[in-house]
C-alpha cells in the first residue's frame, strides 16, 4: 500500500470513529457509516475490522456497554432504562451481554461499585469522606478547533502519541505561544479494558487545516465546565476526578452534560518534576 493511500485510510477511519462516538444513541446503519468514511458498504466492514480490530457492531456494542457500566456506577436510573439507552430492548439480553463483558449482572455490578445505604435508618447514612475537595470554578468556554491524534491503550503510555502530534504540528508551523495542549478522556479505566481506553492528544488551532493519516480535526463544543487545578503526578489525576465527581458535584447544583471531560496541561513532564506538574481538569456541566 502506498503511504498516501495508507494515510487516507487512517484519516477516513478516524473520521468514522469520531462520528460513531458523537452518534452513539443513533441506529448507526452500516451503509450510512460507510458513507461517512467514503468507503463502499461492501468493503467497509472488512476495512473497519482490519484497522480497528473489531467489527463495527462489536465496537458500537462495547462502547454502549461501557457507557452503561459508567451509568450504573454514578446514576440511580432503573436498570431497564439504562438497558434501553444501551440499545437493548429486553432486560434479559442486556443482562446476558453485560455479564459476558464484565463478569457480573448489572445489579451485582452496581452493588459492587456503589455502596448501598444502610437499611438501619437509625444508624444514619454517612457519605464517603473525600477530604479536601479541589476548588472548582464554573466557566463558560467558547468552542475550540482541535488538531488531535488518538491513543488507544493505557493512559500512562500516551507519551509517544504526544511526541508524534507535536512533531507533525511543529513541521507545519502550528506551534505557538497561545496554543493549548489538551487531553480528551473518553473512557473510565475502571470500566474499559486498558488496551481499549480512548484518549485524544490535542492542540488548539484556528482556521482550516488539511490533515492526513491518523491526524484529525474536531470542533469541540462550547458550554459550561467545572474547572479545577490538579498539581502533582499524572498518576494521581484519578483521585482529583474522584473528589470532583464524588465530593464537589453532588453539592454543586449542577448535572453532568453528555460531553467528554478534558484536561489542559500547563507544563511538560519532559522538563518538570512529577510533583510540580499542573493539569487543569474540565468537567462538562448543565444547569
Amino acid at each position: 500500500m502506498k503511504p498516501s493511500t495508507e494515510q487516507d485510510y487512517h484519516q477516513r477511519i478516524v473520521r468514522t470513529l469520531v462520528y460513531i462516538q458523537e452518534h452513539l444513541d443513533d441506529a448507526l446503519k452500516l451503509d450510512h457509516v460507510a458513507g461517512v468514511a467514503a468507503f463502499s458498504s461492501f468493503h467497509f466492514h472488512r476495512i473497519f475490522r482490519g484497522l480497528v480490530g473489531e467489527t463495527m457492531k462489536e465496537y458500537v456494542r462495547r462502547l454502549r456497554l461501557e457507557r452503561a457500566a459508567r451509568d450504573l456506577k454514578r446514576l440511580d436510573e432503573p436498570i431497564t432504562q439504562i438497558a434501553l439507552q444501551a440499545g437493548f430492548e429486553a432486560h434479559e439480553s442486556f443482562t446476558r451481554a453485560f455479564g459476558d463483558m464484565f463478569g457480573l449482572s448489572p445489579s451485582a455490578y452496581r452493588t459492587a461499585n456503589k455502596p448501598a445505604p444502610s437499611e438501619d435508618h437509625a444508624a444514619g447514612y454517612r457519605p464517603r469522606d473525600y477530604g479536601d475537595v479541589p476548588p472548582v470554578e464554573v466557566k463558560e468556554l467558547p468552542p475550540m478547533r482541535l488538531l488531535f491524534l488518538r491513543h488507544v491503550g493505557p493512559y500512562n503510555q500516551v507519551g509517544a502519541t504526544w511526541g508524534r502530534l507535536m512533531t507533525w504540528a511543529g513541521m507545519r508551523g502550528l506551534l505557538g505561544p497561545n496554543m493549548k495542549l489538551l487531553g480528551i478522556v473518553y473512557d473510565d479505566p475502571d470500566v474499559t479494558p486498558p488496551d481499549k481506553v480512548r484518549y485524544d492528544a490535542a492542540v488548539t488551532v484556528s482556521g482550516e487545516l488539511q490533515t492526513e493519516g491518523e491526524f484529525g480535526v474536531m470542533d469541540f463544543p462550547a458550554g459550561s465546565y467545572g474547572v479545577a487545578t490538579h498539581q502533582g503526578p499524572y498518576e494521581e489525576l484519578g483521585k482529583s476526578y474522584q473528589r470532583i465527581y464524588g465530593g464537589w458535584l453532588p453539592k454543586s447544583g449542577y448535572q453532568l452534560r453528555d460531553v467528554s471531560a478534558f484536561e489542559q496541561y500547563l507544563n511538560s513532564p519532559q522538563n518538570t518534576k512529577p510533583e510540580d506538574l499542573v493539569t487543569v481538569i474540565h468537567v462538562p456541566l448543565s444547569a
